[in-house]
């Protein structure tokens, strides 16, 4: 989205807020509701000597509020002037949240830490002006970035922000339904032997029917064969290159159409949509036998209080287009958080979020962090302790699986990336659907983003 399209959005929705708070009486937009948790009670933040408050708004489902009391806590402790207020964004879902977001923007919400769940919210984000350029901060404390983490979030040589939890792609399978089909724990694979591994797990008719897999409704499931590439690893190139013309992303409508129709091995897309399914319940209640995902889920493998682990989850490296390519490749990201441009404390926002990024997060035992100083093979133990079944993750195909990947070279997406995604996403969900040909919802997806492009260039 240009900065003007953006601009204007944001008019509309200040326009709608002023109005039904005229229209209802009150004074604004009314603030998240407030916890004590994690909260100070005196020092000197500021330079007149009084205690600063900043406001640290997140997704209140992956941050609830007793994973982060400890890191603030201890920030606190150790900066008794500035005060933290954790406020939980617990909106359907994160672009939602995002959304959220915009609209306390709009409304003069006070926004000082924000936390964006991918590199596509934080590059629209960045360039409309929402986000605070980080580099004379960074300077001045003498940060060297690339000494510090592993995800490098530079837009055009800038930094809006740091990244958060670490994530890279892998798959996770039920090792009851692999055994059942007499089949070994893959270390180097193609897609085609996935689904010829999905095409074998799959297992009886009608709504009883177990699937050998499952792809969700992101559009990381709708680029399978591009993330796994060692460059040019998106539809539309950080330099503004229309990339569908690569090999890899003709193979992503090849590998979910062979599964939806040929094979059948997959969870059906139309039934995915009409009834809202999700990827835990179906693995964890044993309705899909393996499905591609991050590294959150190494937490979760063994069991958590919603889902009860039932079976050993085994670990796989995300599979290769042919034989020939270099093992190994996988997306790895993160979360990203930033201070917000609007904010009247930057620089003690940015020391909370330097301390949430680097010594804060492992503190949460949730999520692997993107902090270079990290003990990551402890992390990984912790990660694997707080499950509800340790003995349900098998840790030597995970850690093999762990070293074995190599991170994709990606930039920074585009600011209008989630047109881009909306344009493919249209052409491949007509496929999915039976309507159209992987030809036909290629060249039309082409010549969308095509479209998209020259109207934001």
């Amino acid at each position: 989205m240009s900065k003007k399209r953006w601009i204007s959005t944001v008019c509309l929705i200040m326009a709608i807020v002023m109005l039904a708070a005229c229209s209802s009486g009150g004074g604004g937009t009314p603030s998240p509701s407030e916890s004590p948790k994690g909260q100070a009670s005196t020092g000197n933040g500021s330079s007149d000597g009084k205690q600063v408050k900043i406001k640290f708004h997140a997704d209140g489902i992956s941050f609830k509020q007793e994973d982060l009391a400890p890191i603030i806590d201890k920030f606190q402790e150790l900066n008794p002037g500035i005060l933290v207020e954790f406020v939980p964004l617990n909106e359907a879902s994160a672009a939602d949240n995002v959304k959220k977001i915009d609209l306390l923007a709009a409304s003069n919400e006070q926004l000082d830490a924000i936390l964006l769940p991918d590199a596509r919210s934080y590059s629209q984000r960045a360039a409309n002006g929402l986000l605070e350029p980080l580099d004379e901060l960074m300077k001045a404390e003498g940060l060297v970035y690339n000494d510090e983490y592993k995800i490098d979030t530079a837009i055009e040589g800038k930094y809006y922000g740091l990244p958060g939890s670490f994530s890279q792609w892998f798959v996770i399978l039920n090792k009851e339904h692999l055994d059942e089909a007499k089949l070994e724990v893959p270390k180097d694979w193609t897609w085609d032997e996935y689904l010829a591994y999905a095409k074998a797990m799959t297992k009886g008719d009608g709504p009883n029917k177990r699937y050998g897999t499952y792809f969700h409704t992101w559009i990381d499931y709708f680029v399978l064969g591009l993330w796994n590439q060692p460059t040019q690893g998106d539809l539309v190139l950080a330099d503004h290159t229309v990339n569908v013309d690569h090999p890899g992303v003709k193979k992503s409508l090849e590998i979910r159409y062979q599964a939806e129709h040929v094979d059948k091995s997959v969870t059906p897309y139309p039934e995915i949509i009409s009834q809202k399914l999700s990827y835990r319940p179906l693995y964890f209640n044993g309705q899909a036998s393996m499905l591609p995902i991050g590294s959150w889920m190494i937490g979760e493998a063994g069991g958590t209080n919603e889902f009860t682990a039932n079976f050993e989850t085994v670990f796989a490296p995300m599979p290769k287009n042919n034989k020939e390519d270099p093992d190994g490749y996988t997306a790895m990201s993160s979360n990203f958080v930033g201070v917000v441009s609007t904010s009247k404390h930057k620089e003690e926002t940015y020391k909370f979020l330097r301390f949430f990024t680097t010594e804060g997060l492992p503190m949460m035992k949730k999520y692997l962090s993107s902090w270079k100083k990290e003990d990551t093979a402890a992390a990984i133990d912790v990660l694997i302790q707080a499950s509800k079944d340790p003995s349900k993750v098998d840790k030597e195909s995970l850690l093999y699986t762990l070293n074995a990947s190599k991170a994709t070279t990606r930039d920074i997406p585009v600011a209008y990336t989630e047109e881009i995604n909306k344009a493919y996403m249209e052409q491949f969900e007509l496929m999915l659907l039976g309507e159209q040909n992987v030809e036909e919802s290629l060249a039309k997806a082409k010549e969308q983003i095509e479209k998209v492009v020259a109207n934001n260039k």
